[in-house]
C-alpha cells in the first residue's frame, strides 16, 4: 500500500477502532489493519489509539543526509585555521585551502568543494560560540499572539480612549533578581499620561497596574497597544480586556517607532524623575506609586506638550509643523468634546483645587523620602551580607564570595547617589 493510501486509510480505521467496545471485535479489526499496513501489532495498536501518527516509519524524516562526519571534520578544521570566516567568505576560500590537504580522500574533497555558503553556516552553527545548539521551544504566548492583531500604521484617531502602554525596568543595568518596573500609559489624542510601579511585571501585577491607571483617567478606555512582552500578551490580561470590551493590539517586533508616543513618555515621565538606579526593594513600591500618582496628575494638569500637525521630508531634512499654542493634556480633553459632564467636572474640579507650585514641592518632598528610604534599605542589606561573610557554614559552602561581591556592588551604588 502506498503512503498516500495509508494516510487516507488510517483515520477511517481509527474511527472504527474507537467506536468498538468489545475486545474480540477490536482484535479482528487489528488483524485486518496489520495485514493491510504490514506493521507490527503493538505499533499498529498505538497508531489506532492515537499515540503514534503512523505512516512515517522509523528513522529521520526529510531528505537523506548528504554530508557525513568526514565533511564536517574537514569544514571545522578549515574554519578554525581560516580565522573563523562567515559561510560566504569560506566558500570562496575552500578551493584555495583544500588542495593543500594531500591526505584527503577524493570523495570527501569533492563534497567539501560542493558545499554552498548557506550549508556551511548551517553545518558549523553548533561549533560557533553563541550558536544555536537546539531548536527554540515555542513561546507560551504564541496562542495569545494569534488572537491579538498587529497595529503597524500611524495613529489617526479623533476619539478619546486609545492608549499605548509599555514597561520600564529599574534594574540599574542588571536584569538579574527581582526589582521594580514602571508601567506607562499615554492617551493618543490628548497625551494624558499615567505611570504606576509594579513588582517584577508579572501578568497579575501588570493587569492590576492597568486597572489602577484606568481608574485614575478621566475617560473611558477603548483600546491599548503594547509591544510583544509577556506582561501584556497573556491569557489573564487578554481575558480581562475582552470582558470589558477593550480592544487590544500589539506592535511589530523590534520596531520601537510603532510605539513612538509611549517611548517618548518613558523618558520624560519616568527616567527624568526616577533616573536609572536599581530599585530592588519591594518596600519602595507603595511610596513610589504615591509619588507617581501625584506626578502624573501634575504633569497632565499643568505641563503643556507640543502637538505635531504635519511632517514632511525635504531632501535630507525632516520638517515638522507644530501647533502655535501648546496645551496641557487636560486642556485637550476639555476641548475635544468627547467627555461627559461628570468627566469634565472631574478635570475642572482638580484644576481649581490644586496649586502647581504646592504640588511641585510635594513631589520633591516625596522623591527625597523615597531616596532616603532606599539608602537605608541598601545599608541594612549591606550590614546583613557583611555578617554573612564571617559565618563559618557560609564560608565552607562557598557563599561568602558571593556575599562579598554583592556588598561591593551595594557600596558602589550608594556612593554614586
Amino acid at each position: 500500500m502506498s503512503q498516500t493510501s495509508l494516510t487516507e486509510y488510517i483515520p477511517r480505521v481509527r474511527n472504527r477502532y474507537a467506536r468498538m467496545t468489545g475486545k474480540r471485535a477490536r482484535s479482528v479489526l487489528l488483524d485486518e489493519f496489520c495485514a493491510v499496513s504490514g506493521w507490527e501489532r503493538k505499533y499498529a495498536m498505538k497508531v489506532l489509539q492515537g499515540k503514534r501518527r503512523g505512516g512515517g516509519g522509523p528513522g529521520r524524516g526529510g531528505a537523506p543526509q548528504r554530508y557525513g562526519t568526514g565533511v564536517m571534520d574537514v569544514l571545522t578544521h578549515c574554519w578554525r585555521e581560516m580565522e573563523q570566516p562567515c559561510g560566504k567568505r569560506m566558500a570562496g576560500m575552500l578551493p584555495l585551502w583544500v588542495r593543500h590537504l594531500v591526505e584527503l580522500e577524493e570523495e570527501v574533497r569533492g563534497k567539501v568543494l560542493a558545499v554552498s555558503a548557506a550549508t556551511i553556516d548551517r553545518l558549523l552553527a553548533g561549533v560557533k560560540i553563541g550558536g544555536r545548539k537546539k531548536p527554540l521551544v515555542p513561546r507560551s504566548d504564541a496562542a495569545v499572539k494569534a488572537l491579538v492583531a498587529i497595529r503597524a500604521e500611524r495613529w489617526n484617531t479623533r476619539e478619546v480612549g486609545w492608549t499605548e502602554v509599555d514597561t520600564v525596568a529599574h534594574c540599574g543595568g542588571d536584569m538579574g533578581g527581582s526589582f521594580i518596573w514602571s508601567l506607562t500609559s499615554v492617551e493618543i489624542l490628548s497625551g494624558w499620561t499615567e505611570v504606576r510601579c509594579v513588582w517584577n511585571r508579572g501578568q497579575q501585577a501588570t493587569c492590576a497596574g492597568l486597572v489602577a491607571i484606568e481608574q485614575a483617567q478621566p475617560f473611558l478606555l477603548k483600546g491599548i497597544d503594547s509591544d510583544g512582552g509577556g506582561e501584556f500578551l497573556n491569557h489573564h490580561l487578554y481575558g480581562y480586556l475582552k470582558e470589558r470590551g477593550i480592544c487590544q493590539t500589539r506592535s511589530r517586533p523590534y520596531r520601537k517607532n510603532d510605539q513612538a508616543h509611549v517611548e517618548q513618555k518613558n523618558y520624560t515621565h519616568v527616567r527624568q524623575l526616577l533616573g536609572y538606579e536599581r530599585l530592588g526593594a519591594r518596600e519602595l513600591l507603595a511610596p513610589l506609586n504615591e509619588l507617581l500618582e501625584f506626578w502624573s496628575l501634575w504633569k497632565n494638569l499643568y505641563c503643556t506638550t507640543m502637538e505635531q500637525l504635519s511632517a514632511r521630508r525635504e531632501g535630507s531634512k525632516q520638517k515638522r509643523q507644530h501647533v502655535k499654542r501648546p496645551q496641557t493634556p487636560a486642556q485637550r480633553l476639555l476641548a475635544s468634546g468627547e467627555l461627559s459632564a461628570s468627566q469634565r467636572g472631574w478635570i475642572e474640579e482638580r484644576l481649581e483645587t490644586n496649586n502647581p507650585f504646592a504640588m511641585k514641592l510635594q513631589i520633591e518632598e516625596l522623591l527625597g523620602q523615597i531616596w532616603k528610604k532606599r539608602s537605608r534599605l541598601l545599608e541594612a542589606e549591606e550590614e546583613e551580607e557583611s555578617l554573612a561573610i564571617f559565618d563559618l557554614p557560609a564560608l565552607r559552602s562557598g557563599r561568602s564570595k558571593t556575599a562579598t561581591n554583592r556588598t561591593r556592588t551595594r557600596k558602589a551604588t550608594v556612593s554614586s547617589l
